[in-house]
């Protein structure tokens, strides 16, 4: 800050009296006292020093920002955009300069100047028009890159001196920038060293100090996102807690306290809904730096929800003694997860659901009812993929063989193929395998890396049963005489049978490999010209490839069936109407005796033992029929 000495008027120098100034008026009395003091240095460096404790930030870096925010003032006010500026922490006062940097060559490129266009009727009769050179593209300054400082070449230094700095406010100095800065004299400059044309920061004017403004908050913005990209990169993968604080557009805003997150569409549960201000527990997914919206991205449907929080459920996976091996999840409907321990007395499926279940229902009220699967984990892959496929039993699993085709992936390098396993339950246990629209066995391959194909017993049975009966029939064909292949003439099949070749199969096994260009020896003596023999072979090929006909059979089966079926009807209705009869004779005699005990008892009064067996024969069957529903229901259960 400068201060000026008071200065004596005219009059008080002669010695005269100086009229006394007229006293202001209420108004401009009452405007003066709201101004505002002046800035001091001090107040700068409090408001710095209280802003770096309140938003977290360095100390430097606010500083760094001031000087930004006063060179860009600076280059409003001047018009010129080489400036820089400083701001001394220890007197507090800023200074702006324009630096000019000595240098061996320009860098800055020369632009031709454009060649004006020859009119047509100007040139002679005769003679061509020269091609006219192309202008030069103009440079747009606001997409030009440039040089923080003025290039000055050394035989240029002096008339600069001279002229444009000639009356202002310069240095010279040495290692610009850098901590062992110096300045330097006129007579002993070189290259690399910076002439510094000074600049007033005094009365920059509202535009400038608007820009100002603008440049120090988006610097302390960028400084605050760093800070929590430092500090969430971290916990990714972590559990954060937060207040649901809006909706946009389908996007969950979370309230973390010094900053917001957001849970995507894609990243939320279906079967979950939140209200304004309800406190939600997500883990973190992402942490970007992007300068619009939420720099945290939550996850309602990871995985990794649901290890986190049997982590904090289960205290024997917090301590490490039991691991968690995989977790898949379906948000909402249903998770599996295979867990081992690490000590043999401990068991990892118990310690997981706990005493009555109550671990496993804390975790499932977190998820909101998301039904959960706690499976053992084990290396074999065959029992690892009975335990995943539970509560469905498993009768046996086979593993299939690998598929020869090399799979690629997304990025064109190949894929290591996945194994296949083929999965065999009883058919009460099918629908239990594979889940409500095959949701338990997607987990369950999901969860073992492998796919699994589930068939039930009936199935196989009946695929085994049709493979045999291909096996036959296949058979049965090879042992087909040549005599009754069909489009084989009669003299091929003749001449085949001179040489001892007589059934199908014998003519196949002597031909050999269908792509050999040689007569086998085999065929060697038949009689016969080469391209008739050719055409004989190959009729035969076509005939044993000819799909085989199973219709007859499955036919003659189901007549058999349905001829069982009408048996058996038979029987039962014979067995029903015998029933029938016993019973109706049974009733007959039973009804006869009632009717004489009735015309018995007519005559007297009915004695004890009578009411007690017409009592017993009134429950009994109630007894029953309230018995038998209760246990045709209990399996349901």
């Amino acid at each position: 800050m400068s201060s000026t000495a008071p200065t004596k008027s005219p009059a008080d120098a002669k010695g005269g009296k100086r009229k006394a100034p007229a006293a202001p008026k209420a108004g401009k009395v009452a405007k003066a006292a709201k101004a505002p003091p002046p800035t001091r240095a001090d107040e700068i460096l409090e408001a710095l020093r209280a802003a770096s404790r309140d938003k977290d930030i360095e100390y430097d870096r606010l500083v760094a920002a001031l000087e930004e925010a006063i060179a860009t003032a600076a280059r409003k006010v001047y018009k010129i955009r080489e400036v820089a500026a400083r701001f001394d922490t220890k007197t507090g006062t800023l200074t702006a300069w324009t630096p000019y940097r000595i240098v061996e060559e320009k860098t800055k490129p020369l632009v031709p100047e454009g060649t004006a266009e020859i009119d047509p009727d100007d040139v002679p009769l005769g003679q061509m028009p020269a091609m006219a050179a192309q202008p030069a593209v103009p440079i747009d300054p606001d997409k030009e890159i440039r040089l923080p400082y003025v290039e000055v070449l050394p035989e240029e230094v002096a008339g600069l001196l001279a002229g444009e700095l000639s009356g202002k406010s310069w240095t010279i100095v040495r290692n610009s920038g850098e901590p062992e800065e110096t300045g330097v004299a006129n007579d002993d400059i070189q290259l690399g060293d910076e002439i510094r044309l000074f600049r007033s920061t005094e009365g920059l004017g509202r535009i400038a100090a608007q820009s100002a403004k603008q440049v120090l908050y988006q610097k302390v913005r960028e400084a605050e996102r760093d800070n929590i990209y430092n500090e969430y990169q971290p916990k990714i993968g972590e559990l954060i807690t937060g207040t649901v604080k809006r909706f946009e557009r389908g996007d969950m805003i979370v309230d973390l306290g010094r900053t917001e997150a957001v849970i995507p569409r894609e990243h939320q549960s279906r079967a979950e809904r939140y209200t304004q201000g309800e406190r939600v527990r997500a883990v973190l997914v992402e942490v970007h730096r992007n300068p619009k919206g939420a720099q945290l991205v939550l996850s309602r449907t990871a995985p990794e929800l649901l290890m986190k929080l049997m982590e904090m459920e289960v205290p024997e996976i917090y301590d490490g003694t039991v691991v968690i091996r995989g977790c898949v999840r379906q948000p909402g409907d249903r998770a599996k997860v295979a867990v081992s321990s690490r000590e043999r007395d401990v068991d990892p499926v118990g310690a997981c659901v706990g005493m009555r279940g109550a671990r496993v229902q804390a975790i499932m009220r977190e998820l909101r009812g998301e039904r959960i699967d706690i499976i053992p984990y084990s290396d074999d892959l065959v029992n690892y993929a009975q335990n995943a496929l539970s509560p469905a039993k498993i009768t046996r699993v086979s593993v299939m063989p690998a598929e020869e085709e090399e799979q690629l992936g997304l990025d064109g390098q190949p894929v290591e193929p996945v194994p296949t396993l083929e999965c065999i339950v009883e058919e009460d246990q099918l629908s239990l395998a594979i889940g409500k629209r095959g949701q338990n066995v997607r987990l369950a391959a999901a969860l073992i890396g492998a796919r699994i194909e589930i068939k039930s017993e009936q199935a196989v049975k009946a695929e085994v049963a049709q493979a045999l009966q291909r096996m036959l029939l296949a058979s049965q064909r090879r042992g087909t005489a040549l005599v009754d292949v069909p489009d084989l003439t009669p003299e091929a099949a003749a001449a085949f049978e001179e040489v001892g070749l007589n059934t199908l199969g014998e003519l196949l096994d002597a031909a050999g490999d269908e792509n050999a260009e040689e007569i086998s020896p085999e065929l060697a003596g038949v009689n016969l010209d080469r391209e008739s023999l050719e055409r004989a072979v190959e009729t035969a090929r076509i005939f044993d490839e000819e799909p085989l006909n199973e219709g007859g059979d499955e036919e003659e089966y189901a007549e058999d069936e349905g001829q069982a079926e009408e048996d058996g009807s038979e029987e039962a209705a014979e067995e029903t109407e015998e029933t029938e009869e016993t019973e109706g004779a049974e009733g007959t005699e039973e009804s006869e005796e009632l009717a004489e005990e009735s015309a018995g008892d007519s005559e007297g009064e009915p004695s004890e033992d009578a009411n007690q067996e017409a009592g017993d024969d009134s429950v009994e069957p109630a007894a029953e029929a309230d018995t038998t529903p209760a246990s045709m229901e209990t399996p349901k259960k």
